[in-house]
């Protein structure tokens, strides 16, 4: 059986091309290379303007990637001096996408601004600027240590109640969303929040920069390859 398909959200910027500046999708590499290692078929899914129908149909597993900032009009607070890349169609885009794959079980690995969307998905809210989370060492090196809750779904997989971290957001979650747990701490800074009921991991900080030399970083991967293959197989049976 083919390794399973896992998707990957992508941001939108203008960028330089033959044809002058034009909107285009934008994501670095490090994302499909942990898919690659950890067994996986990554591919891209781009935020079109029009949402297709069935929007994840064949797709087995979900990476919401970071990037700029979600709108603040989405959980009721408005833009502050720090606020950067707010993409409305990229945050419509991937509501979609996280409806559709609540919907189909497709299981979830959110990263950074995809945490952020969880969280205010469900009701929750964002404080809107942090100071000492953006780190100036290189993205593959840690930042800081983050603490885990002993018996959580990423205690399992990082076997540790504390894992070395990079950090890379200037915003975390203030209020928490409902059904969300949150399963890592830095200080008063929630950094990863579950949902065993929908399959969903979700870390503030970036792994697919840790996970060419941190197990622990590449087995929040495998754990998406992994459960993507099983729902692939129990759907297939």
């Amino acid at each position: 059986m083919a390794a399973p398909l896992i998707g990957v959200s992508i941001q939108r910027s203008v960028e330089p091309s033959a044809f002058g500046p034009r909107e285009s999708a934008l994501q670095v590499m490090d994302y499909a290379e942990s898919i690659a290692a950890a067994g996986g078929r990554p591919v891209i899914l781009p935020a079109t303007e029009r949402i297709p129908d069935h929007v994840l149909a064949g797709i087995d597993g979900l990476v919401l990637s970071g990037g700029g900032d979600l709108s603040p009009t989405m959980y009721g607070a408005e833009a502050g001096e720090e606020t950067y890349g707010v993409s409305e169609i990229r945050d419509a885009f991937e509501t979609a996408l996280v409806e559709d794959a609540q919907a189909r079980g497709v299981p979830v690995l959110a990263i950074c601004r995809g945490l952020q969307l969880i969280n205010v998905l469900r009701g929750g809210t964002l404080r809107l600027h942090i100071d000492g989370h953006w780190q100036a060492v290189p993205s593959e090196e840690p930042e800081h240590e983050v603490s885990v809750v002993a018996g959580s779904r990423l205690a399992e997989l990082v076997g540790a109640e504390a894992i070395p971290v990079n950090s890379y957001h200037h915003q975390c979650i203030d209020r928490l969303g409902a059904g969300l747990t949150a399963v890592a701490h830095a200080g008063d800074v929630i950094e990863a929040v579950e949902d065993a009921q929908h399959a969903i991991l979700a870390v503030q900080w970036h792994p697919e920069h840790m996970a060419k030399t941190s197990a622990q970083n590449l087995a929040l991967f495998t754990d998406l390859v992994r459960r993507a293959a099983h729902r692939r197989e129990r759907n297939q049976s």
